[in-house]
C-alpha cells in the first residue's frame, strides 16, 4: 500500500479517477464536475503526508508530494486546448465585443486583487504569503496560479508553498461561488438563458446547430508547436526600469501564442485548426490533471491549515469571489450592456 501513496503516477490515477466520480454526483442542479479532483487531491495529499515517517514526512514537506514539472504539464495542455478552440471565432468575437470584453477582462481580476489586498488588512490570521493564491484561487484561475508561482520561484519552497496553499483554501469557495451564481444569476435577474444564447449566436453569426471543427483530427505536432513557441514567447522579459522585468510567463506566452496561430489557421504545412471535441478532450484532461496535481502537492497545509485556523483565508476568499462575480457581472450587464 506504502508503494502506491508514494507512486506519482498512481496517485494521479486515483485521484483523478476519484475525483471525476464525486463531480458527477448531482444535488439537484448542483455537482463538482472536474473540480472534484481538487478536493480528493487535498485529501489524498493530506493521507500521503500524514501516514508518512521521519526523513520521507521531510522529505514531502520540502518537495511535494507531486513534482512541479506535472502541474505545469498539466497546465500546458489545458491552456492551448483553450487557446485553440476559441481562436476560430477570435475575430468575430473582437469585432463585435471588442473594447467591452477587454475591460471586463481585466476589470475582474483588478476587483479580485484590490478586494485581496483591502480585505486582507481588517481580516486577522491572514500572512502576506498566501494573498496572491487565495486571489486566484477565488477566481478559479489556473494560469493566475502558475503566475504567481513563477513570481515566487525564486524565493524557496516555502514561498511556493505558501502561494500553492493559498489557491487550494481559495479554490474551495471559490468554485462554490461560481457554480451557485451560474445557478442563481438567472433566477435573480430573470433572465431567460434561451435567449441570451440564441442572441449571443446571432451577434457572432454562428450556427449552434453546426459546427465547422468537428472535421479533421487531433494533431500533436502543430499542438506543441505552440507549447514551444509559447514558452519561449513567455521567457521573455522586458525592462521596466525600477519596476523591474516583466513578462507574459509560460501561461500568458502559450495562451498567446495559441490564439495568434489558430485564428491563422494554416502555417505552411501546419494546420493549427483542430476538431472542437479533440480540443475539449484535451483542455478536460489538463484541468483534471492540473486540479489533481494542486491538490496533492498542497493537500497536507491545506487540510491541516484548515483544522488550526485556516478560516481567515476561507472568509477573505468567499469575499474576493462574491466581489468579483458580483460587480463584474452588474459591470458587463448593466454598464457594458454585454450579452
Amino acid at each position: 500500500m506504502r508503494d502506491i501513496l508514494t507512486n506519482p503516477l498512481a496517485l494521479l490515477a486515483i485521484t483523478a479517477s476519484l475525483g471525476l466520480a464525486l463531480g458527477r454526483i448531482r444535488i439537484g442542479q448542483f455537482s463538482l464536475g472536474s473540480s472534484g479532483t481538487l478536493f480528493v487531491g487535498l485529501a489524498a495529499g493530506w493521507i500521503v503526508v500524514r501516514t508518512a515517517g521521519g526523513s520521507e514526512k521531510v522529505r514531502l514537506l520540502a518537495e511535494g508530494v507531486i513534482r512541479t514539472d506535472m502541474f505545469y504539464l498539466a497546465l500546458a495542455l489545458f491552456i492551448g486546448a483553450v487557446a485553440l478552440a476559441s481562436a476560430r471565432y477570435l475575430g468575430k468575437v473582437v469585432k463585435v465585443y471588442g473594447f467591452k470584453l477587454l475591460a471586463l477582462g481585466a476589470l475582474v481580476p483588478l476587483i479580485g486583487a484590490t478586494a485581496s489586498w483591502s480585505l486582507a488588512r481588517v481580516i486577522p490570521g491572514v500572512t502576506p504569503g498566501s494573498i496572491p493564491g487565495v486571489s486566484t484561487g477565488a477566481l478559479t484561475s489556473s494560469p493566475g496560479l502558475a503566475a504567481a508561482l513563477e513570481q515566487v520561484a525564486g524565493r524557496g519552497p516555502e514561498a511556493e508553498s505558501a502561494v500553492g496553499f493559498g489557491y487550494a483554501v481559495g479554490y474551495i469557495p471559490g468554485v462554490l461561488i461560481v457554480v451557485l451564481a451560474m445557478q442563481l444569476i438567472p433566477v435573480i435577474f430573470k433572465l431567460d438563458t434561451g435567449k441570451e444564447n440564441q442572441a449571443f449566436c446571432e451577434d457572432l453569426d454562428i450556427d449552434p446547430e453546426s459546427d465547422p471543427a468537428t472535421e479533421g483530427k487531433f494533431r500533436p505536432l502543430e499542438f506543441f508547436v505552440v507549447v514551444t513557441l509559447g514558452y519561449l514567447i513567455g521567457a521573455l522579459k522586458v525592462p521596466l526600469g525600477s519596476l523591474g522585468r516583466v513578462g507574459l510567463g509560460s501561461t500568458g506566452g502559450i495562451l498567446t501564442t495559441g490564439l495568434v496561430l489558430g485564428f491563422i489557421g494554416r502555417l505552411g504545412p501546419l494546420d493549427f485548426r483542430m476538431p472542437t471535441a479533440a480540443l475539449s478532450a484535451v483542455r478536460e484532461l489538463g484541468i483534471v490533471l492540473f486540479l489533481s496535481v494542486v491538490g496533492l502537492r498542497y493537500g497536507y497545509r491545506a487540510v491541516d491549515s484548515m483544522a488550526t485556523g485556516g478560516l481567515p483565508l476561507l472568509v477573505l476568499s468567499l469575499g474576493v469571489a462574491l466581489f468579483s462575480i458580483g460587480l463584474g457581472y452588474l459591470f458587463g450587464r448593466y454598464v457594458l450592456k454585454l450579452n
